[in-house]
């Protein structure tokens, strides 16, 4: 493997961990007021509503003997041209980095670069142990994108995302060998996927067999994923879990084939996908007024029902 293959593969074995030890760390910033006004409260001075406050080195500790909430965050939604209601933040969280740092005290929560939110649940030899926040233990998200082929055997080109390239494992053509396994990197489309939505496809293939996609790491199995014939062209839609130490998927044959493989989504719940591939621009979709995006779904759904008739 590449050296940055390797470090993908260090820093998966690491977040797979349950409960995380933070090892990176991160830069702490004191978030202040939405709009900050000219005056600003120094350290140990009373905090100012509608302006910047800063704590300096120091923790600022908010306690209360109530029945209620020890604090409520509020902000009134706006209320657009038409009628629809914009709820605005009541709070933001500026990202820090890609993990929590070290010290942070059970209890913690922040997020991280790519948008997931984290926690501390605890600590261990003194150092963090951070967990990623998930609606349930195993929640997670389908993310399509542009469908992109990850090999065809039949060209140098296509065989570039194969992991064990040898002679072993192809033949003099490009095929992949009777009885042998490949491992194809996906680190071009995703970053910790969880699993893989895609197409296999077999051609020139040299007798009857079958051939099977599986998680890269795991066993192979006993199933297939397509069974073909002698001197046959077919495809099979798949889907498979992602390598638990890196992000590569694992097609066995048993019988000589070239292998064609293209994916059109992927599976991810801490993970991420590859912009570049995705369906649409992300930075035009974030850019889109929330106002606007919403009108259009009122008025869509004003033509679609018969009720708003």
């Amino acid at each position: 493997m590449t050296e940055n293959q390797d470090k993908t593969v260090d820093r998966r074995r690491l977040l797979r961990r349950a409960g995380t030890v933070a090892a990176g760390v991160a830069g702490s910033t004191v978030v202040g007021a939405a709009v900050a006004g000219p005056a600003q409260a120094a350290p140990g001075d009373p905090v100012l509503q509608g302006s910047a406050n800063s704590a300096g080195a120091a923790t600022t500790t908010l306690t209360s003997t109530a029945a209620g909430p020890t604090l409520r965050l509020a902000n009134p939604a706006i209320i657009s041209e038409d009628g629809l209601a914009l709820a605005r933040p009541s709070l933001q969280l500026a990202p820090s980095g890609d993990y929590l740092h070290q010290d942070s005290q059970p209890g913690s929560v922040g997020m991280d670069n790519y948008g997931n939110l984290q926690v501390v649940a605890g600590q261990y030899n003194g150092e963090a142990l951070v967990d990623y926040v998930h609606t349930s233990g195993n929640s997670n998200r389908i993310v399509p994108i542009i469908p992109q082929r990850v090999i065809d055997t039949r060209s140098a080109a296509g065989r570039e995302r194969i992991v064990n390239p040898s002679s072993t494992t192809l033949d003099s053509t490009g095929r992949l060998r009777e009885g042998q396994t490949i491992h194809l990197d996906l680190t071009d489309f995703v970053f910790f996927g969880d699993a893989v939505f895609g197409n296999i496809t077999v051609t020139t293939t040299a007798a009857p067999g079958f051939a099977r996609v599986f998680p890269y790491g795991a066993g192979a199995g006993s199933v297939s994923t397509i069974n073909f014939q002698a001197n046959q062209s077919l495809s099979n839609a798949f889907m498979s879990g992602i390598g638990f130490d890196a992000d590569y998927i694992s097609v066995f044959a048993n019988k000589t084939t070239h292998v064609i493989l293209d994916v059109v989504a992927f599976v991810i719940g801490i993970g991420a996908v590859n912009p570049a591939y995705l369906p649409f621009s992300s930075g035009a979709r974030t850019a889109e007024a929330l106002a606007d995006r919403t009108a259009r779904r009122a008025a869509k759904a004003k033509q679609e029902s018969p009720s708003w008739k």
